[in-house]
């Protein structure tokens, strides 16, 4: 593992045209485990997909688990950085959470999202990487939640609390729901990212009827 590792730590890329390769190869990586699955996808089935040579896919990464937690944190790096922050957020708590809990949700409902956590879960035990990278994926998502309600309690448009505390309540009333249930199967009636709307929506409620101020901030 620890060798693993730092083979893959020597192989950033140094040029632009390096770079899209490495790019090329993870793209073609992620289509093909979606396809076949982490077990079955062979590196020489990557290094076609990707149109180039499986000596050119090991130049990039030493081995298939190294190629698979790359493709994991590229895409949970790219949910992550979907979601709203602080900044760019509404100044007021009630649109500003409906905002972010319904993108959330959406992002975990998405087909994406359901196949990648899939093929985390399988491989979860074999390879805890795969798993924390996810947990860290998660994390960072609160963080976010976190740093918007900390913003608006100083702003006086929440009361005080504990925001990082709210921000696993919220995410684990939405996100984590949102996401077994797709990676259960998606149920009959209406689609996932119009139930969890509607789910954001009522736990926003719910989360304001106790922490909204009593004046405007």
């Amino acid at each position: 593992m620890d060798s693993s590792h730092a083979a893959e730590q020597t192989d950033s890329p140094r040029t632009a045209g390096q770079a899209a390769r490495r790019l090329a190869i993870l793209d073609a990586a992620k289509a093909v485990f979606f396809d076949e699955g982490y077990q079955l996808a062979s590196m020489d089935r990557i290094a076609e997909r990707a149109g180039t040579t499986k000596r050119t896919v090991y130049g990039y990464f030493p081995n298939k688990e190294a190629l698979f937690a790359a493709v994991v944190e590229k895409g949970c790096a790219h949910v992550v950085e979907q979601l709203p922050g602080p900044g760019t957020l509404p100044a007021d708590p009630r649109e500003g959470l409906t905002l972010f809990v319904r993108a959330s949700a959406g992002l975990m409902a998405s087909p994406t999202c359901i196949q990648l956590e899939r093929l985390i879960v399988a491989e979860a035990e074999r390879h805890p990487r795969f798993g924390a990278t996810l947990r860290q994926a998660f994390d960072a998502a609160e963080a976010k939640l976190a740093d918007y309600l900390a913003a608006c309690i100083a702003a006086g448009r929440l009361k005080p609390h504990d925001p990082a505390l709210a921000a696993r309540m919220l995410s684990n009333a939405i996100g984590q729901p949102t996401s077994l249930r797709s990676l259960l199967g998606s149920p009959t009636g209406p689609s996932p990212d119009e139930t969890a709307g509607r789910a954001a929506e009522a736990a926003v409620a719910l989360y304001l009827q106790a922490y909204a101020a009593d004046r405007p901030g």
